[in-house]
């Protein structure tokens, strides 16, 4: 998986791969529902699955990383 791909996951959505970053030996991902934007998803990566997390203080640890990753991508549309 990599980002600008996108994965249905089990509540059937459709969402993109706006981000994708390894921290502390996992593969982290965050996902926009293409349908609706303001269905955000934090999510790692367990033998091929994606899991949900829920888990506040490790997105806020996790969002500057995201960032710094797709910039480049932001600057595609600047």
């Amino acid at each position: 998986m990599e980002m600008r791909d996108i994965v249905v996951l089990d509540d059937n959505n459709k969402y993109a791969i706006i981000s994708k970053i390894d921290y502390e030996q996992k593969k982290y991902y965050y996902l926009v529902d293409i349908n609706n934007v303001e269905n955000l998803m934090f999510c790692y990566e367990d033998k091929g699955d994606l899991v949900n997390i829920n888990d506040a203080g490790l997105i806020k640890k996790l969002l500057p990383l995201f960032l710094e990753a797709s910039k480049h991508i932001i600057n595609e549309f600047i």
